[in-house]
């Protein structure tokens, strides 16, 4: 019994090793993309193309939510930081969530 607990411990702490992993490069990511809208990188571009190609199904839930913002010629998307924070809002949840079933063991 000791060597299944031992077991489902480090299957337990592996997952949220890789959950978290997951999060931080779903964020730096997204970071990447609104970075990239503020600087005014060229879309014709092709890591630029790829890189709003890709975040754009990460973005598009929380379109509209906020007017995009222009600080002089700069833009800051809205869209990207409502999502930035609605992801985490998601994972805090999940590792909540995580570590209650796992204090029910």
């Amino acid at each position: 019994m000791k060597l299944i607990t031992t077991i489902l411990s480090k299957v337990y702490s592996v997952f949220l090793s890789l959950l978290s992993k997951f999060f931080i490069f779903l964020q730096s990511f997204l970071f990447l993309r609104l970075l990239l809208k503020f600087l005014g990188a060229n879309p014709e571009t092709l890591v630029v193309s790829v890189i709003y190609k890709y975040s754009d199904v990460l973005v598009s839930p929380f379109n509209l939510i906020f007017d995009d913002v222009y600080l002089w010629d700069l833009l800051i998307e809205m869209s990207t930081i409502s999502a930035m924070v609605g992801y985490a809002i998601v994972m805090l949840i999940i590792l909540k969530a995580l570590r209650l079933l796992r204090e029910e063991d």
